[in-house]
Formats: structure tokens, sequence, C-alpha cells
């Protein structure tokens, strides 16, 4: 994850593991580690660094001054209730420097999968829902055990009024058929569209987005991308809300 954020990002950001320094400790401050930090290459001093045993430049432990940096990613293997636990309590420890960090900075968590046993129940995503961690936001689950690896799940974490189905499942197949002339038939309880016009014409990526309490999650072949188009404008300090059209596509894919 780190290798691949390194290619992605503008060079004026780095990527690291490490730790966050304050500009004022007490002499009973913990030293936090933390799985992805992204900070300003250009300004910030690293004040240590270490070699990591996976022998890559991002793998190297680094040690990077709290204003500098711009996020912090949490990355799970796998998404489950446990999992979710721990990325949160990971989280939580970002309370005690949020004096200290950038104004733009941001957070959020990455779960490589969630795995068949873990997809029938809206239930187990609910823990998703953090407040009072600095710059929040959500995050993404890059794909689902026996679904089109294509399709991942961007989630965010904001108060609203409905509440989780539990009998509802967490995730299912996104089937881009049921088109026929003039648009496109939506025929499964929380499914819909987003719809895009191109040369006069309307194009179409089909979602999934699974009832949970606090949390906004839409499974489709765009969330990768929606993702990363958001993360790039709040590392730029831009708002982002769901009512707010994106002002780039680049990455996405629709059916015409």
């Amino acid at each position: 994850m780190r290798k691949w954020l390194a290619e992605f990002l503008p060079k004026k950001y780095a990527v690291t593991s490490g730790f966050i320094i304050p500009e004022k400790r007490s002499m009973n401050y913990l030293l936090y580690h933390y799985d992805v930090i992204i900070y300003d290459v250009l300004n910030a001093p690293v004040l240590w660094g270490n070699d990591n045993s996976d022998n890559s430049e991002q793998g190297r432990t680094r040690a990077i001054p709290a204003k500098y940096v711009h996020a912090v990613l949490e990355v799970k293997s796998s998404l489950t209730k446990e999992a979710i636990k721990d990325a949160t309590a990971k989280l939580q420890e970002l309370v005690t420097i949020k004096e200290f960090l950038s104004k733009n900075f941001v957070s959020g968590s990455v779960f490589y999968e969630i795995r068949t046993d873990n997809q029938a129940s809206c239930k187990v995503a609910e823990g998703l829902f953090i407040e009072g961690v600095p710059g929040y936001f959500g995050g993404i689950v890059l794909r689902a055990e026996g679904i089109d690896p294509n399709v991942s799940a961007y989630f965010r974490s904001l108060p609203t009024n409905e509440e989780t189905n539990a009998d509802m499942p967490l995730v299912h197949e996104i089937d881009q058929s049921g088109r026929h002339e003039g648009g496109i038939i939506i025929s499964r309880y929380m499914e819909g569209v987003t719809a895009v016009m191109f040369d006069d014409v309307w194009n179409f990526d089909r979602f999934y987005a699974p009832p949970i309490k606090n949390v906004h999650m839409l499974w489709s072949y765009n969330s990768f991308a929606g993702f990363l188009i958001d993360f790039l404008a709040r590392l730029e300090g831009e708002e982002v809300r769901i009512d707010k059209p994106r002002q780039h596509t680049f990455g996405m894919s629709f059916t015409r």
C-alpha cells in the first residue's frame, strides 16, 4: 500500500511508516507507530529513520514532525468486527497529538478484503463510524471474496437517521446488465446508479449501498477511483461532500 501510494501521489508528498512527533512533548509522552504516514517531503525534516525487513524505501520507519503530516491510514488485511475495533483504537491515538497536526490533516482505514463469512449482515460494519478522531473520513474495502475484484467499497463516516438493517447483506454482486432502451432497470433494494452525461449520451455505474447506521458505504466499479479522487482533494484542503459533484472523474468507467 505504501509503495503504491508513493507512485500515485504528487511528488510533494512522501509515504512512510513510523512515528509522528509533536512540537512539544511531556516526559511521559508515548510514541505510537502508524502503518501509513503521508507527509510534506519538501519541507519536513526526518528526525530519525530505521530500516525495515520488507527491504523497500517505503518500508523504512521514519519519525516526522506532526505539523508536516497530512494523513494517516490504518491498514488491515480483512474487514471483521475485530479488525475494525483494532483500526479504530489505533486511529484514536491521534487524539493525543491533534493540536500539533496540520490543518488539512485526514485519517482513514483501508481493508484489503471482506471474506465470505463476514458478508451476510450489515451489522459487521457499524464500527466504521468514528467520532472524535482528527480528520477521520472513512476509508475503503478493496475487494470482496467471491465478488468481481474490480468492485470496491468506499465508505464514509457521517451521522445519518438511517438504522442498520441486520438482515441485509453487506455486499452482493453488482450486475451491470438490466439495461433497456432509455435507461437502467433498478430491481433490488438499496441498489442505484450514478449517471453521467458524455457526448449527449447518459452513462451509468450501478452501485449497492447497504443500510448501515452512520456509515455511507458504496460498492461499485468506481469506488476505488472515487476514494482516491476524494483523498487527493482532502490532502489539498478541499471540502468533500456526498452532495457535491467531483471536479474530476479520472479512473472512472461507465456503462454507455
